[in-house]
Formats: C-alpha cells, structure tokens, sequence
C-alpha cells in the first residue's frame, strides 16, 4: 500500500510536532524541515522518517524533498512580539519557498498552511465568518495576510491546492510560551502583572482538536482551495482563564492589568461551521483543557 508523503515546515515547533506524532500513527511518511537542531533519536520519536535540520528556502527544499504528496507549513515567527522583518523572513519568505519549490515539481503537491485567525483585526463583536474583511493590526497578522495572498495567486498561476487553516488560540501540554505558560510561571512565583484589560475574549482550542481537524482535512483530499477558521466557536476573558489557573496554585494573589503598546484585537471568536462539515469538532472544553495543562506544568516542575 502507498504511504503519502507528508513535508512539515517548521517541524520542530509545538503545532508541527503534535501533527507529525499523530500522523505518523496514521499510515503517512512523514518528514520535516526546521532549525531546532533535535537529535535523531528525538526527531524519531516525533514521527519523523526524516528531520532536517536546516533553513527553510529553496535550495534546501529542493535538493532534499523530491517527491512529496502534501506540504503541511508551520513554519513562522509563532508571535506576535517580533520585529516586522523578522515576521516577513519567517511567515511570508518560508511561505514563498515552499512555493518556488512546489511549482518546479513534477507532480504538485497539496498545500496546508497554518495562518492566524489573528488576520481578522478588531472587526468584528461576534463569531466572525471566513469570508469577513481582513484587517490585521501587528505585523505577524499581516504577513500571515501576505502568505495568504501569495498562496492563492500562485494557486491561480500555477493550478495548486491550497488549503488554509487559521488558526485560533492553539494550546495545550508542552507548549512552553504564550499565555497560559506565562501565567502558569508568573502565578506559581507569585507574581501577578498582566498585559491587557483581562476582558480581551479568545477562543481556545486544543492541540489534539486541532491534529483531528488536520487529518480530515487531509482525508477529505479536496481538489479545490479552501480557507476554514479552526477554533471552538466559543470565546472566553483572559481574566476567566487567568481565574481558572490561579485555583489550580491555590493562591489569592490579586491580577493586575496594564495597557499594551502593541495593537491587539479585544475579541477573536471564530464561527467553525466550515471546519464541523467535515465531521469534525472539538471534544475538549477550556476548563478541562486548562487543568491538563496546569497538571502537565506542574509535572514538568516538579
């Protein structure tokens, strides 16, 4: 039986590993390319038949990648905080490689890019549709939007598929940054200065939700584009989240807020109709979601 080849940009972060360990129990080879520098024996873990440790362009595409089935882009900044040229070099100059690369092979591989649901900007106060305007505030989101664009005009140039997923909120065990590692490291030191108003809403979706989306998706083996929003279609306070995780450290220290420099949209909330027609949705409420995480941080402290 053929095994689908799988490439994954960006293989070594948090999105790509959890994608590759579950794929790879699914029957598909995967490989992967990232700077990381993971050893053999850990990369092998992941899934991967293959981890390069590499930069993302053309040349190293190229020379090591020949015949891939399906292009799964992770790689990017990963935040919101970093420099605008840092954000083009890692979002949009990864996403043009993965390109250049994919146009010059013989048979066309299928493209899943990971994107933001960040790109939707400060719009809209309800769940927000796939097909609403785009208005991104930080560099990160807008070169998320540039990558979009490229993808889809080389998808009309070139006759590509491309599938793009924008994300919302991803976390879960072993994620090492954004917002609930921070409070988690900030809370459990009893420290307590947060950026924000805390009433900023978000929706929040698990990994291992998010991994099940990704492989029906691939199932589906759609031949036309796609753009589906990947959240829970719910949104909750970072000051309820922050709540949630202060009982987990039995502490009565009192969160305090102070204003960002940085743009930031007040509420993200997705409408998943799309993502839930391919049989799809998320089996892992916040609440449950947080007190895995907590449970995991304080394993990993111990």
């Amino acid at each position: 039986m053929y095994q689908k080849k799988i490439l994954i940009t960006g293989a070594e972060g948090f999105i790509a590993v959890n994608l590759a360990i579950f794929l790879s129990k699914k029957n598909f080879k995967i490989f992967g390319i990232g700077n990381k520098k993971y050893t053999k024996k850990i990369s092998n873990k992941f899934g991967y038949n293959l981890l390069l440790n590499k930069k993302i362009d053309l040349k190293n595409l190229k020379k090591n990648f020949k015949n891939v089935d399906l292009i799964i882009h992770c790689a990017g900044s990963g935040s919101v905080g970093l420099s605008n040229q840092e954000n083009y070099k890692k979002n949009y100059l990864t996403t043009k490689a993965v390109l250049d690369f994919s146009i010059q092979l013989k048979k066309k591989p299928k493209i899943i890019f990971m994107s933001s649901y960040s790109l939707y900007g400060n719009s809209y106060n309800n769940s927000i549709k796939e097909n609403f305007t785009l208005r991104p505030l930080s560099s990160y989101a807008m070169t998320k939007k540039f990558s979009e664009e490229i993808l889809l005009k080389y998808s009309k140039i070139y006759n590509l598929n491309i599938s793009i997923l924008r994300l919302a909120s991803i976390y879960g065990e072993g994620l090492k940054k954004q917002l609930m590692f921070d409070a988690c490291e900030k809370i459990s030191n009893n420290k307590n200065v947060f950026y924000g108003t805390g009433n900023e809403i978000r929706d929040w979706l698990h990994i291992s939700d998010l991994t099940i989306l990704v492989y029906k998706i691939i199932k589906k083996n759609l031949n036309y584009n796609t753009i589906i929003n990947c959240g829970t279609g719910k949104g909750n306070k970072v000051k309820n989240i922050l709540e949630i995780i202060k009982k987990q450290f039995n502490t009565n220290i009192k969160i305090k807020y102070i204003s960002k420099k940085k743009a930031s949209p007040k509420i993200l909330i997705t409408n998943i109709k799309i993502a839930k027609s391919y049989k799809w949705e998320p089996k892992i409420n916040i609440k449950k979601g947080i007190l895995n995480y907590v449970k995991w941080y304080k394993k990993i402290n111990a």
